[in-house]
Parts: C-alpha cells; sequence; structure tokens
C-alpha cells in the first residue's frame, strides 16, 4: 500500500468516526427529547393516538376537543384495576359530559371481553394489544390514569388505585366535579 491510499484510507476512518460521534451524541439528545415530548406531562397537550375499541370503532384523543377525558390504563390481572372500575363506571353513566376511556394492556380480546361482561361496564374498552401505547407513555404501573381537561391539557397523573374522595378532586381540576 502507497501512502497516498493509506492517507486517504485514515482521513475516511477519522472523517467516519467523527460523522458517527456527532450522529451518536447529538442523535441521542433529539430522540430524548422526541420520547419527553411523547410522554404526557401535566400541564401541556395530551399527546394524540388511536387505538381500536373492544367495540371495533376507532378511538383517537381528537374525537374528544371540548370534552374532560379520563384516560386509564389498565390490565384484568390487577386487582386495584378490578376495584376502580366501578368509580369509572359510575361516572360514564352520571356525567355525559365526561369521556371515560379504559385502555387494557395486551391481553386477548375473549379475556378482556369476559372482564368487562362480568362487571357489566360500559364505557369504551381500548385495545393496546402490544403495549406500545404504554410504552410510549412510560406506563410502568397499572392503574395508571390521566385526567385531561376540555383543552386537551394534562391536568393529573395518579398512578395507582383510585377512591371516590381522590377521584372527585380530580374531576373538579379537569372541570368535570359532579
Amino acid at each position: 500500500m502507497n501512502w497516498k491510499t493509506a492517507v486517504l484510507l485514515l482521513g475516511g476512518l477519522l472523517f467516519g468516526g467523527l460523522l458517527g460521534a456527532v450522529i451518536f451524541f447529538g442523535g441521542n439528545q433529539s430522540l430524548s427529547l422526541a420520547r419527553e415530548r411523547q410522554v404526557p406531562q401535566r400541564g401541556q397537550k395530551f399527546p394524540e393516538f388511536t387505538l381500536e375499541g373492544l367495540d371495533g370503532n376507532k378511538y383517537s384523543m381528537s374525537d374528544f376537543a371540548g370534552k374532560p377525558v379520563i384516560v386509564n390504563f389498565w390490565a384484568t390481572w390487577c386487582d386495584p384495576c378490578k376495584a376502580e372500575m366501578p368509580l369509572f363506571e359510575s361516572i360514564y353513566r352520571q356525567q355525559s359530559n365526561v369521556v371515560v376511556l379504559g385502555v387494557n394492556y395486551n391481553e386477548p380480546v375473549n379475556v378482556i371481553r369476559r372482564f368487562i361482561e362480568e362487571r357489566g361496564l360500559t364505557f369504551p374498552i381500548l385495545l393496546d394489544e402490544e403495549g406500545k401505547i404504554a410504552e410510549k407513555f412510560q406506563v410502568f404501573g397499572f392503574p395508571t390514569t390521566y385526567f385531561i381537561d376540555r383543552d386537551g391539557i394534562l391536568r393529573e397523573t395518579y398512578v395507582g388505585q383510585l377512591d371516590e374522595v381522590m377521584l372527585s378532586t380530580y374531576l373538579e381540576k379537569i372541570g368535570a366535579a359532579p
């Protein structure tokens, strides 16, 4: 190998290494910022998402503009989730101005359907079949509930089982007090 080839090869390796470093270090910041924009943040617009419901319809956050929304991530194996379902059903039946969405985390439709039928739940159940929305929102505990006001702004997030008093407090924060 002559000296010209060696210089070109070394220059190419140096350029490639620099380019790789810029992409790796600079790219991670962009990726990190993009992820943060997808994680619901209190006081900011709730991220848009679309999921199919147990009823076969598609549901998007934008469908509920102008209404307070409760988004509850849950699973049938989660005891606190089971315990708070009657509270959400009560809100859904008593307050037509409040949207209640139950987002099931990664379970078979037949299991979900049986659970819903046994409890007489009528609010929309959305299917996060592969857990992608839960992952996007960084939902790590169940239940996780988001309270969004009529302007689409996330006012509160609660991880764990809600009781009537807490639920009333959060409903007030989204302009939907009973």
